[in-house]
């Protein structure tokens, strides 16, 4: 035998095993931001826009002073980029645009100014190390990060072989930069682009395997959790790493971006958010973006009003991960709700807790019954009726919509405030109307959107339920039960989901679905119920902002999620109002920074 053949042998192999040794082994999230003076020059215009005075000087009093000393040294022109990298580990690699190394005002004296400590490792003079404080014995700090100046950019890294003397430019190498990236024109951008290769989705699929063991072996139950809290919490996080897994390892490519367009010349300013979503050919991803808008949703020819406050449609397929998700939650979730509603003083007798666990059991049923129809399908439509008044009217297609009658049967036993009349209306021979009647305490927040209006209308049929209130609220109810029986159009809409919203009025929705306020738990610990006093003081706070914000200007926001061939593309713009109000926000938590 020849020798060529042997070697020929032998050099394959070592090629096979230095490519399953060099496979990617981790998915690398590209984020980039065109520069310093672009984000001031957006933040400014946000939180000018705030409705006090005494949020808009947080511009010039704390955001934009705290934003110069962070970029102390920094070009401000040039652009920043982040790289997350999600392996056995999730680290970052992040390239920041030097104008001044060293000497007076400059980058790194700027590092040592917020407490670093930046070392030369004396390999050609543009190596350092980075590390923050000492340990505990007084010697260097553990896990350092590693910084090489070059191309004109401070480039850090968890590790020394990520910044090597070589280092291409992060922005401009042909290969590995994000010119491209860049020129989307997006004020952030995010990109994820994964090679197709066996061997590196092999290599990926691995290694978050071993990141999962790490994230999973950090959950234990707190001290004042009941085990069936813990069960849900442990099964939400198992959940989001299972959805987390898809994505890192079977994306194809993924690009995100956002655009604040200030308003200038009479015109007003608006954002804009957008993505678009490849998977990898026969991947579990793709399998779960081909099961979205495969049949014509149950509402298809309901008609959205054109000017709505609240509207919109999801036709959203489920493929059988999420199927067996919502399985196992419903499961899960039970003796969850059974303890909250024990706990829950508001319901002052064994009866009325008695009823609210068997309308919560019987709405779970009808959940879990509904996952075998494969598919999220509803509608809601809510619009000005005039006057300050509406009309809603909404519905959701179910496996057994009839089981929804035992859920009104039990209100009564709920609260006896409410008048509930069964059977009241008729709607063809398929469709019960029942009305509900809004309790006592529900009504004040109730009548913000519906002046004068005390009831819900409830209808049910085999296969859907529907709900309806406000203004001609049955026959705006019965026009759109008739348009949902036409038959379906030819065409499926690719939209999987879309909407239109007007922020003001979405806050009164949220108003009247807000659970009644609940005092803290004895059992938990000092710190537990001090993280549950600051987190309801923080949503108190972020409602009045929005509703202060929002008053009297155009709170509008829109979107869409929809099916392209064989990707996946969504945007959401909102107007200048929501824009007030996301920079009144940023500046009421500015001031927490003074």
């Amino acid at each position: 035998m020849s020798v060529r053949k042997p070697l020929f042998l032998t050099l394959t192999a070592a090629l096979l095993m230095v490519q399953s040794a060099l496979a990617q082994s981790e998915a690398r999230i590209q984020v980039v931001q065109p520069g310093i003076d672009q984000l001031k020059s957006d933040l400014k215009y946000l939180v000018e826009l705030s409705p006090t005075p005494a949020l808009k000087k947080q511009w010039g009093t704390t955001l934009e002073p705290l934003l110069d000393s962070f970029a102390e040294g920094l070009d401000p022109t040039k652009p920043i980029r982040v790289d997350i990298l999600i392996g056995k580990t999730v680290d970052y690699e992040m390239h920041f645009p030097v104008k001044k190394l060293a000497g007076g005002q400059s980058f790194l004296n700027n590092l040592n100014g917020m407490g670093f400590n930046v070392k030369p490792l004396g390999q050609g003079g543009n190596l350092y190390t980075v590390t923050q404080g000492n340990n505990k014995k007084g010697g260097p700090a553990k896990n350092p990060f590693f910084m090489r100046y070059l191309n004109g950019y401070g480039s850090f890294a968890p590790n020394q072989a990520a910044v090597p003397a070589n280092l291409p430019d992060p922005i401009g190498d042909p290969e590995k930069g994000v010119k491209a990236l860049l020129a989307k024109g997006y004020d952030v951008a995010v990109s994820l682009k994964n090679s197709a290769a066996p061997a590196d989705v092999a290599a990926r699929k691995a290694s978050f395997k071993e990141l999962r063991k790490q994230l999973e072996a950090g959950l234990s139950t707190k001290r004042s959790e009941d085990k069936s809290e813990f069960a849900l919490r442990k099964l939400s996080m198992e959940q989001n790493l299972n959805e987390a897994e898809r994505f890192v390892v079977d994306i194809d490519e993924f690009l995100a971006g956002w655009t604040t367009t200030i308003g200038a010349n009479g015109m007003a300013g608006k954002g804009r958010s957008e993505f678009s979503l490849t998977a990898l050919p026969n991947s579990d991803l793709e399998k779960s973006a081909q099961a979205l808008a495969t049949k014509s949703s149950h509402f298809a020819n309901v008609t959205l009003h054109k000017e709505p406050a609240v509207s919109g449609k999801i036709n959203f397929g489920l493929d059988k991960l999420r199927e067996d998700h919502l399985k196992e939650f419903y499961k899960t979730v039970r003796p969850t709700l059974e303890l909250q509603i024990d706990r829950r003083v508001t319901f002052k007798t064994a009866e009325q807790k008695k009823a609210v666990k068997a309308a919560s059991n019987i709405l779970i049923d009808m959940l879990n019954d509904t996952i075998a129809l494969g598919v999220a399908d509803l509608f809601m439509d809510l619009h000005s009726a005039g006057d300050g008044k509406h009309t809603l009217v909404c519905g959701a297609r179910v496996a057994d919509g009839k089981k929804a009658d035992e859920i009104v049967k039990l209100l009564p036993q709920v609260n006896a405030s409410r008048d509930i009349k069964l059977d009241m209306h008729k709607i063809g021979d398929d469709f019960s109307v029942h009305s509900v009647g809004i309790p006592d305490h529900r009504k004040a927040a109730f009548q913000k959107l519906f002046p004068g209006e005390q009831t819900i209308y409830v209808a049910t049929s085999k296969d859907t339920v529907w709900g309806a209130a406000g203004v001609d609220a049955l026959k705006e109810l019965e026009a759109a039960i008739k348009e949902a029986a036409k038959p379906a159009p030819e065409a499926v809409d690719p939209r999987v989901v879309y909407f239109t919203a007007n922020a003001a009025r979405l806050i009164e929705v949220m108003d009247i679905l807000r659970p009644e306020e609940q005092p803290i738990d004895e059992k938990l610990t000092k710190d537990e119920k001090a993280r549950i006093k600051q987190r309801d003081k923080d949503l108190e706070r972020v409602r009045k902002l929005a509703v202060e914000a929002t008053a009297g200007c155009d709170s509008l926001f829109s979107g869409e999620i929809k099916k392209d061939g064989n990707k996946v593309d969504g945007w959401m713009d909102v107007s200048e109002c929501v824009l007030k109000f996301i920079g009144a926000v940023t500046a009421d938590f500015a001031k927490d920074m003074q």
